[in-house]
C-alpha cells in the first residue's frame, strides 16, 4: 500500500533526526573532530581568543536541534517546503551568531555545526522524498488526464495534490463544446480516402484543442466531431468565463489558418475541404469530482451547463457565427469580447427561456460603429417580437439585412419565425421565446 505523503514525510525525516540526536548525545566531537576543530579555529578569527566548553552545552545543542527539526518538520506537514527551507535558514544562521557571540562575550563554545548538519539531512532528506513524490505523481497526472491539463496545472497539481480532490464538490464553471459542422458530409467526400480524413481530422482538432490548454482549460471529452472543455475546475480559476471565450476566439482563427493550409495541400483534381465548427459556451454551477466505476475514476463535471453547452453548439449552425454563448457567459466576459443577442429560446412549454449570444469579435472591435449598431437593432427586433409587432420586426429585420456583416441565415430565420407566428399567435402572456424552434 502506498504511503500517504504526511505519513511518508515522517517516515523519511524523524529517522534522521533521531539519529542525527544520538548522534550529537553519545559524543560529538568524536564524530566531527575535524567540524570542531574547524569551529574552534572560526571563533579565533572572530575574536574567540580563549573558549571553553560549559556543562550545560550539550543539553542546550540537543534541545535546539530538537525543537528546530521538529519545528521544521511542521512547516514540511502544513506548508510548502520552501517555507521550511526558509526557516532551516533562519536557524542555521541564528544558531551560528548566537554561538559567535556567546563564545566572544563569555568564552563559552557551543557545537553548531554538528546540530546545523543534522538539520540539512533532515532538510534534505524530506526534499528527495517530494521530488520523488512530485515526479511520482505527475507520471500518474499525465497517465489520468492524457494531455488534458496545461502543463502549468499539472506543476501545481503535483506539488499539491489536495487540489486534485475526486470527491464531489459544487463548482461554478464555463463548459465549451466544440464540433464540426456537417461532418457525415465531409466524410462522404473521403470515403475513398479515408486516411487522408482522419490526417485532416488530426490537423483540424489539434490547433484547436491547444488553444484550450494555452487559455488554461481542462479537455473532458473527445469524440469523433469534436470535444469538450471546461475552466475554473479542478483549479480556481476566477476569469473562466473570460479564458473560455479567449479560446474560442483563437480557435477561430486557427481554423482559418488550417483551412488555407488545407486548400494549399489540396490533391490535384480533389475539392480542397472547408471545414466549419460550432462551438457552444455556458457558465453555471456543475458537480465535479471523480465519475466511474469497476475502480476506474475519470475527473470531470457534470450538470446544467454542461448540457447546454452541448445544445448551444448544436443550434449555432441556425445562426452563422461559430460561437454561441449563454447570457451568464456573457455577462461574465463582457469587459473583454463583443456579444449580439440572437435567440431568446426555451426547449419545452415549461422551461424558462435562455438569451444566447454570438460571439462577434476581439475586444479591438467592442466599440466599432457596425458592433453597436447590431446590437441597437437586435435589441429592437426582439422587443417588437415580445410585443407581438411582427409588422414592426419584419421592418427591422430588412435594415439589418443590409449592415455590413449581416449573417442573411440569421435574418432568414427570423423571418420564417415571423411567419409562424402570424399563422399561430402565441396569444397574450406570451413570454417571447420562440419554442417551437427549439424542439
Amino acid at each position: 500500500m502506498t504511503m500517504t505523503r504526511p505519513i511518508a514525510l515522517l517516515a523519511a525525516t524523524l529517522p534522521v533526526l533521531v539519529l542525527g540526536l544520538a548522534a550529537l548525545f553519545f559524543s560529538p566531537y568524536a564524530i566531527v573532530s575535524h567540524a570542531a576543530g574547524a569551529q574552534a579555529g572560526l571563533w579565533y578569527r572572530f575574536g574567540a581568543l580563549q573558549v571553553m566548553r560549559p556543562g550545560w552545552a550539550l543539553a542546550v545543542e540537543m534541545l535546539f536541534t530538537a525543537l528546530a527539526g521538529a519545528a521544521m518538520i511542521v512547516l514540511m506537514l502544513r506548508t510548502r517546503l520552501p517555507w521550511a527551507g526558509a526557516f532551516l535558514l533562519g536557524a542555521v544562521v541564528a544558531s551560528f551568531y548566537a554561538a559567535l557571540l556567546l563564545a566572544r562575550l563569555k568564552g563559552m563554545t557551543l557545537e553548531v555545526i554538528l546540530p546545523d548538519v543534522i538539520l540539512l539531512l533532515t532538510f534534505a532528506a524530506s526534499a528527495l522524498l517530494r521530488w520523488a513524490q512530485v515526479r511520482a505523481l505527475k507520471r500518474q497526472l499525465r497517465l489520468a488526464f492524457s494531455d488534458s491539463l496545461p502543463p502549468a496545472a499539472l506543476e501545481r497539481i503535483a506539488r499539491e495534490p489536495s487540489l486534485l480532490s475526486f470527491d464531489g464538490e459544487t463548482r461554478n464553471v464555463t463548459y465549451l463544446v466544440c464540433g464540426i459542422r456537417g461532418l457525415a458530409e465531409l466524410a462522404s467526400a473521403f470515403k475513398d480516402r479515408p486516411k487522408d480524413f482522419t490526417r485532416m481530422m488530426e490537423q483540424v482538432l489539434t490547433p484547436l484543442m491547444s488553444q484550450v490548454l494555452r487559455h488554461g482549460g481542462v479537455i473532458g471529452r473527445l469524440t469523433a466531431d469534436g470535444f469538450a472543455a471546461y475552466w475554473n475546475a479542478p483549479l480556481e480559476d476566477p476569469r473562466h468565463a473570460f479564458h473560455a471565450c479567449g479560446a474560442a476566439n483563437g480557435m477561430v482563427m486557427a481554423l482559418a489558418r488550417t483551412n488555407e493550409a488545407l486548400q494549399s495541400a489540396a490533391p490535384s483534381g480533389h475539392q480542397p475541404a472547408q471545414v466549419e465548427v460550432g462551438i457552444g459556451i455556458a457558465t453555471g454551477p456543475v458537480v465535479a469530482g471523480g465519475f466511474g466505476g469497476h475502480g476506474r475514476l475519470s475527473y470531470t463535471v457534470n450538470g446544467d451547463a454542461v448540457r447546454l453547452a452541448a445544445r448551444l453548439q448544436a443550434l449555432s449552425r441556425n445562426y452563422g457565427p461559430a460561437v454561441i454563448v449563454s447570457e451568464e457567459t456573457r455577462e461574465a466576459a463582457a469587459e473583454g469580447f463583443a456579444f449580439l443577442e440572437v435567440d431568446f429560446i426555451a426547449q419545452g412549454r415549461d422551461d424558462r427561456p435562455v438569451r444566447l449570444y454570438a460571439m462577434l469579435e476581439n475586444p479591438v472591435g467592442r466599440a466599432s460603429p457596425k458592433i453597436r449598431a447590431l446590437v441597437t437593432f437586435h435589441e429592437h427586433i426582439f422587443r417588437s417580437l415580445r410585443n407581438q409587432q411582427w409588422a414592426k420586426a419584419r421592418g427591422l429585420i430588412e435594415q439589418c439585412r443590409n449592415l455590413s456583416g449581416a449573417r442573411q441565415s440569421l435574418y432568414d430565420l427570423y423571418a420564417a419565425r415571423i411567419r409562424y407566428f402570424e399563422s399561430n399567435p402565441p396569444g397574450p402572456g406570451w413570454d417571447g421565446a420562440f419554442r417551437p424552434a427549439a424542439k
